[in-house]
């Protein structure tokens, strides 16, 4: 058992050969410090289909097919990718421009997007899912942009006071909205929960975990939530 997680584990870290070098090149010198925003736009646009699908189109069972179908052939096409060169030359030409440099030899931000969805719908009531894909989608790339571009103090792990600022404003505005349009919360309710919404989407955004952060805001989110409905049963 411990020979074969060796052996995946390896599998995984094992360069491929011959990649595309331009395209490489361009992602190993991208700097974290600096907006990627075509990342952010890109998950932005991701996280609001899956929110319009969830919330107007698919039933839970359904919403988990597709999860675990698209999240399934991510995984396995990311494994793929670092075991052949011309698959990996081919995937970095089709998604370099949004890549990070350590998803080089490792899994993408794809699979633990689709990954941390999955355990959401799965575990979680609809409301608290939805606002949990909002913060995704809205609050992570609004809290990154303005810390990287204006971020000055300095707080958890490289994060910033801007960019906290920024995450919760976003996340609140969001949180407002959905209770309005879509819980048909009266003002007050609608306030409480984007105050609410605002402070859990900068508190799972700010949480250092060791793991890729499109799997862990939405899984934080969605326990920080649910665990603040048993308090304020606003939806």
């Amino acid at each position: 058992m411990a020979k074969s997680f060796s052996m995946t584990t390896s599998a995984l870290k094992k360069p491929a050969l011959s990649e595309a070098p331009s395209v490489t090149w361009s992602v190993r010198k991208r700097d974290r410090s600096r907006p990627h925003l075509k990342r952010k736009v890109y998950h932005f646009v991701s996280g609001m289909i899956c929110f319009l699908l969830y919330g107007f189109v698919l039933t839970r069972e359904q919403s988990l097919i597709a999860l675990a179908t698209l999240g399934g052939l991510m995984v396995l096409l990311d494994v793929a990718r670092l075991q052949f060169p011309a698959l990996n030359r081919f995937g970095l030409r089709l998604f370099g421009a949004i890549m990070r440099r350590e998803e080089l030899r490792s899994l993408t931000g794809n699979s633990f997007y689709a990954l941390g969805l999955f355990i959401i719908v799965l575990l979680f009531p609809k409301p608290v899912v939805m606002l949990s894909i909002l913060f995704l989608a809205i609050g992570d790339p609004v809290a990154a942009v303005v810390g990287t571009s204006w971020g000055k103090t300095r707080l958890l792990h490289k994060k910033s006071l801007e960019g906290a600022l920024a995450n919760f404003a976003a996340s609140a505005l969001a949180s407002f909205l959905l209770g309005v349009a879509y819980f048909h919360l009266g003002l007050e309710s609608a306030l409480l929960l984007a105050g609410l919404g605002g402070l859990v989407s900068c508190l799972a955004e700010l949480t250092p975990l060791p793991v890729d952060d499109n799997l862990t805001i939405p899984v934080l989110s969605a326990i920080l939530l649910f665990l603040t409905f048993q308090l304020f049963p606003l939806v």
